[in-house]
């Protein structure tokens, strides 16, 4: 894949294998999925999550064979299966590192948390799902200390403290 072919085809034994299995690595083939999935939630570009969607299909018949080496699948067909979101955190002071702190350590597959200062949220450093809505709340344009938590393609109201982030996580609907 990464290499030139040699000039004499050696038969099968010229093959190249993609493993499915993950051993010690992370197989390829889901990870590559796992990847365009995450990119699919951020641009909302649809053939990344066609191309994940494919490639998970293939994969699908053999996967029960393999048990825990089909780990990485697992994780790609689960991150597939549910709606990816955000949490954004946009602030300087420490309110806004307390609200990174409490959103951080809430696991779920999909989920992505972003902490950035006023002059970063901007249009130009946001994926597509949050360039239109970050920039234009009034409370990072009155440059007032946030979480915004994003899912499917549309975000809550802006939260000022922990209580009401808690609040918000809470009402999310669990990713796994």
């Amino acid at each position: 894949f990464d290499s030139q072919s040699p000039k004499q085809e050696l038969g099968v034994l010229a093959a190249k294998r993609k493993p499915f299995q993950d051993s010690p690595m992370p197989a390829g083939n889901p990870v590559a999925a796992s990847a365009l999935t995450r990119l699919h939630a951020y641009t909302n570009e649809s053939s990344y999550r066609e191309k994940a969607e494919k490639t998970l299909e293939l994969l699908a018949g053999v996967a029960a064979r393999y048990g825990i080496f089909a780990a990485s699948y697992g994780l790609a067909a689960a991150a597939i299966s549910v709606s990816h979101s955000q949490i954004v955190i946009v602030g300087e002071d420490e309110a806004a590192a307390e609200l990174y702190n409490r959103a951080l350590p809430v696991r779920q597959i999909g989920k992505t948390v972003l902490k950035l200062t006023f002059s970063q949220a901007v249009e130009s450093n946001l994926p597509p799902s949050l360039a239109v809505t970050i920039p234009n709340l009034s409370a990072v344009k009155q440059k007032r200390t946030c979480a915004i938590v994003c899912s499917v393609m549309s975000c809550q109201a802006p939260v000022h403290n922990i209580e009401d982030l808690d609040q918000l996580l809470r009402e999310e609907k669990p990713a796994a």
